[in-house]
């Protein structure tokens, strides 16, 4: 099956929220998501229109269904250390897993922060100390641990690692 990898539109925002909600309910994503099934499944229109306006990356298969998606945040100002990117929500269904498509979808996250108009100067996610399948794939991307923290906002004894990409020289 071919997958195409793009970049989400606006009115795609319910496309987005039935991924979102699914990928809430994912038995393997449960240390993935800083919200729960039950807070974003009460969300009004209002809010999953207004999240459709925030840039990402989405892996359709031939059928046209979302299988997996990236936001990306861009964070630029006085308040960050540097122009960067922040990827969240990364999710891949069931069908996308294992074969690549998950890498193709990041890497289209990625291209794009490099070619925004203000420099970027790295690419940022968190990541679940529990999950270290997801560590190992970002690793494999080339991100590496900062040494930030902060504790997961569900559990706060539990903890999450900051991860970047530098841009490249």
């Amino acid at each position: 099956m071919g997958y195409e990898i793009r970049a989400t539109q606006p009115h795609e925002w319910q496309q987005r929220r039935q991924l979102r909600l699914a990928a809430l309910l994912d038995p393997a994503s449960s240390v993935a998501f800083v919200n729960t099934y039950e807070t974003e499944a009460a969300f009004p229109e209002e809010t999953w229109q207004r999240r459709g306006t925030t840039p990402g990356f989405v892996a359709v298969n031939e059928a046209g269904e979302w299988v997996g998606s990236a936001t990306v945040l861009v964070e630029v100002g006085a308040a960050f250390p540097v122009p960067q990117t922040h990827i969240v929500g990364v999710y891949m269904a069931p069908e996308g897993r294992g074969n690549g498509l998950s890498e193709r979808m990041l890497r289209a996250a990625i291209d794009w922060s490099w070619e925004l108009p203000e420099k970027i100067g790295r690419v940022r996610l968190w990541v679940h100390e529990d999950n270290a399948r997801a560590q190992a794939f970002y690793a494999r991307l080339g991100f590496t641990r900062t040494g930030e923290t902060m504790a997961f906002p569900l559990d706060e004894s539990q903890t999450e690692y900051e991860m970047e990409l530098p841009r490249p020289s």
